[in-house]
């Protein structure tokens, strides 16, 4: 699900609805954080009251579903807290932007703090190409986990037959790289595809070199304009470390945005 579908789903619900916006300070204990929430319930309490809902019976039930999380939650890497709570309702994202502290409560959500992170930082996605597979990892503000889809080819391996004469030679090579041609195509469609529904999103390319250049000639020019970078990897390579490259790239090209608009 993307950043606009799920700000959209989100604006439907209705109800006696709180949305809490919880900043965590680089050292802050639960406790600290936990107590922050407290401080703010007397008020919402009063406007509760004042908005005279049928559901106001269930505010006691909703608070305490808000302190149970907060009581658990792991808050590694995490600068904020979106969590939106209701009868029928209790979502949360880990946001590793700082948002300042709100808590609401009305019959719709506040939604322009999630928004405007996510316009902030939007996703990105990882494009990881051997000769004979790939991975697009996508990175999506607010989700704990990345998704990822490999794509493999039946690509032949650069083996040539001892005494091959060079028409021979020219031959299989030429074959080859048809295959890879055809490979690298392949994954050019699944990103136009995903970026299809993800009209925001921001590309890198990890690779080594012959093949970032081959991939790019096969992009899309509203795909070229969302590159923002590559770096030499395979498919092989950790996961984690990968995304850590790429999250530099992406805070460079952001950082680089933000002067622009000084």
């Amino acid at each position: 699900m993307n950043v606009n579908q799920i700000v959209k789903r989100l604006s439907t619900t209705d109800g006696l609805l709180i949305s809490l916006y919880l900043p965590i300070a680089t050292g802050e204990t639960r406790k600290e954080f936990v107590t922050t929430f407290r401080s703010h319930l007397k008020d919402l309490r009063h406007t509760a009251k004042n908005l005279k809902h049928q559901q106001e019976k269930y505010l006691n039930l909703i608070i305490k579903q808000i302190e149970n999380y907060l009581e658990t939650v792991d808050t590694h890497n995490t600068k904020s807290l979106a969590i939106f709570a209701g009868k029928n309702l209790f979502e949360t994202y880990k946001l590793p932007v700082s948002v300042p502290l709100k808590a609401k409560i009305d019959t719709k959500l506040l939604l322009s703090p999630l928004s405007n992170a996510f316009d902030e930082n939007p996703a990105f996605i990882i494009v990881v190409i051997d000769r004979t597979i790939a991975k697009i990892i996508e990175v999506n503000l607010g989700l704990e986990e990345t998704e990822s889809k490999v794509i493999k080819s039946d690509v032949p391996q650069r083996i040539l037959a001892k005494g091959a004469d060079t028409g021979r030679e020219s031959k299989i090579l030429r074959h080859i790289e048809e295959h890879l041609h055809r490979h690298l195509e392949k994954v050019a469609a699944e990103v136009k595809k995903f970026e299809s529904t993800h009209p925001k999103v921001l590309l890198i390319i990890a690779a080594q070199k012959e093949l970032v250049e081959k991939f790019k000639k096969l992009l899309t020019e509203n795909l070229k304009v969302k590159l923002i970078g590559d770096f030499g990897a395979n498919v092989s390579d950790n996961e984690t470390q990968v995304i850590r490259k790429a999250q530099k790239i992406v805070d460079l090209h952001l950082e680089k945005e933000a002067w622009h608009e000084i």
